[in-house]
């Protein structure tokens, strides 16, 4: 099999992963939303879809240096932050009063934390690692 196959093999593999596990955290807080329309569901699932294509994007990046060290910075760019936002999410959710000098971000539903906002900070995040991971490969003049 040609090197290309198994990057791209890889790769899915690897978001696939990513995916279940944000999946698997936001199960696991109990975030999901109650009853969400047709048209909400509609658009998270082109709002995700976006999201996985650049996960996929980056992920291929990191795999064609062939170095360890990017793949382990693609991963830990891609799951420290956004879960830890998930768990910001979930802290927040409470009625309790925030603490001092903390972000305050509560929302009337999940739907607006998990479709609108959540999505946001991963494309930001995204976005910061094709542009970190481009310029790591430009040779060291």
């Amino acid at each position: 099999m040609s090197n290309r196959f198994l990057t791209r093999i890889r790769a899915i593999a690897q978001v696939f992963f990513i995916v279940v596990l944000h999946i698997g955290v936001i199960y696991f807080l109990k975030l999901r939303g109650g009853n969400w329309d047709k048209e909400a569901v509609q658009q998270a699932v082109i709002i995700y879809s976006v999201l996985i294509v650049l996960l996929y994007l980056t992920c291929v990046m990191s795999l064609v240096t062939q170095k360890i060290r990017y793949n382990l910075l693609w991963f830990l760019i891609s799951t420290i932050p956004s879960i830890s936002f998930l768990f910001l999410l979930n802290k927040n959710k409470g009625n309790e009063a925030p603490e001092y000098g903390f972000v305050d971000l509560k929302f009337d539903s999940d739907f607006f934390g998990l479709a609108l906002i959540f999505p946001l900070v991963y494309f930001v995040i995204q976005l910061t690692l094709i542009v970190a991971l481009w310029i790591l490969k430009f040779p060291k003049e």
